[in-house]
């Protein structure tokens, strides 16, 4: 709404001739239906008088983008009213910085860039305490398991201090620079004016600086940025949307899983109320990022009521989880539990596994009858062992040679299964879930280890 759409409301609400305004302001009631009508603008000392007669923010009065009046659906906000909003203080932001003097825009920079570095390594050092407190703590659990969790903790804090961050500085933005500044949209002047500080304002520290802008000769260029802005934003969310919708089902699913075992202690129970936490939240998410791809009125008070909810959710299944470990018995549970596996590996030409070359000679086994190559694997159950070859070129050989070594992969399965059982019966391996694996036993022909010697020996050289 226009400041002369403004004008005749408010005076029309409070009953009020154009004559008894002209008369309050010593203004004549021609300059008053000039104001109305949008031919003309105020100055700036009656701008206040204006402002002050009908208790309304002097930037409400002059903003195009605020309402002088009360909306009963506040409560409610609309995401392209927010970034409406944000466009706006841009906008004055650039007005506000070209109207300074040129010291007054190093200074201007300097602070902001202290700003952003302060957040910086706040967020650095509390993130790195945070994290390091959390690692410790969760320390015991499966690699896979405890992956999820420090990446979900990092992923958290990270958002919540890029809104924390953007906040701050927004904060002392406004603070220190736009609450000094206010933009009149005057289209009777041809150029912009940067009028003499406001004594009565200063004294006040409402404001400092009253710039006059001709015809708001950015604000197409600021709308049509907005728009592609809006445009990827909305993109991104929808890209964003997907991987927090698997996660919903996820957490689903686990909270299924979770409900079979409710009856296997403390810890499971806590489990439990942590996923429902986690399944509010992300549900949170999925709500928040369909409004805004459809523009829907956002109910912040419901939003916050259900982030608190699973805030807190998660904290007492969390807690309650820590706190039934007080109650277990840790044990030794690797060597008993290694597996014997035999792999096979077929000798080729210009082939090599610095492995077998470097073993210790209790470990070979020669057997000149066997053609390819045997090796026993020990390693936890939990762990499943396989060869792994690529290719590495060496100009004395007319083909690259190739290598072998013998890797491990995790029984995902397996660990998520006995770590399960193991807090079923209140207990934990000190020695993790899994262990390294280590080559028991290798079998192979005199003739070829001669030959993987060879060929080790000329490329190490």
């Amino acid at each position: 709404m226009n400041f002369c759409d403004k004008l005749q409301k408010i005076r029309k609400e409070n009953n009020i001739t154009q004559e008894q305004l002209a008369d309050k302001l010593n203004v004549s009631r021609q300059a008053v239906s000039k104001w109305e009508s949008g031919t003309a603008y105020p100055d700036t000392e009656k701008l206040i008088q204006i402002s002050k007669l009908f208790k309304v923010s002097l930037d409400d009065l002059i903003n195009d983008k605020n309402d002088i009046t009360k909306n009963s659906d506040k409560k409610k906000f609309n995401f392209m009213e927010t970034f409406d909003m944000i466009f706006e203080s841009i906008r004055k932001v650039f007005s506000m910085f070209f109207a300074m003097k040129f010291w007054e825009k190093v200074k201007f920079l300097l602070e902001m860039a202290f700003v952003v570095l302060a957040i910086y390594l706040a967020a650095s050092l509390i993130n790195t305490v945070i994290l390091s407190i959390i690692r410790r703590i969760f320390a015991f659990l499966p690699y896979k398991i405890y992956n999820v969790i420090d990446y979900f903790v990092y992923t958290i804090l990270y958002i919540v201090w890029l809104i924390l961050g953007v906040m701050f500085f927004i904060r002392v933005l406004k603070i220190r620079y736009l609450d000094y500044y206010v933009i009149v949209k005057d289209d009777s002047i041809d150029t912009p004016v940067v009028e003499e500080p406001i004594k009565e304002l200063k004294a006040n520290k409402e404001t400092k600086i009253v710039i006059r802008d001709p015809a708001h000769s950015g604000s197409a260029f600021f709308a049509g940025i907005a728009k592609a802005i809006v445009f990827l934003f909305k993109c991104f969310c929808i890209i964003l949307l997907i991987p927090i919708v698997v996660t919903f089902v996820a957490l689903i699913c686990l909270l299924v899983i979770s409900l079979i075992y409710l009856f296997g202690g403390l810890f499971f129970n806590g489990i439990s109320i942590a996923i429902i936490g986690g399944i509010f939240f992300t549900y949170l998410l999925i709500k928040f990022i369909y409004n805004v791809i459809f523009n829907q009125k956002l109910n912040y008070l419901k939003m916050f009521i259900i982030f608190i909810a699973s805030i807190s959710l998660m904290g007492i299944g969390v807690g309650l989880s820590f706190a039934s470990l007080s109650s277990f018995e840790t044990y030794n549970g690797v060597e008993d539990e290694k597996i014997t596996t035999i792999l096979d590996v077929k000798m080729k030409d210009n082939f090599t596994m610095e492995e077998i070359v470097k073993a210790s000679d209790d470990k070979i086994v020669i057997d000149d009858n066997l053609k390819d190559i045997k090796i026993d694997v020990l390693s936890n159950k939990n762990y499943i062992p396989y060869i792994y070859t690529y290719h590495m070129y060496d100009p004395e050989y007319e083909n690259n040679v190739e290598m072998s070594m013998v890797l491990v992969d995790e029984n995902e399965f397996e660990i998520i299964k006995n770590f399960a059982e193991d807090i079923k019966k209140k207990r934990i391996n000190q020695n993790g879930y899994g262990s390294d694996y280590e080559i028991d036993k290798i079998y192979i022909s005199r003739d070829n280890l001669n030959k993987l010697k060879d060929v080790y020996k000329k490329l190490d050289d």
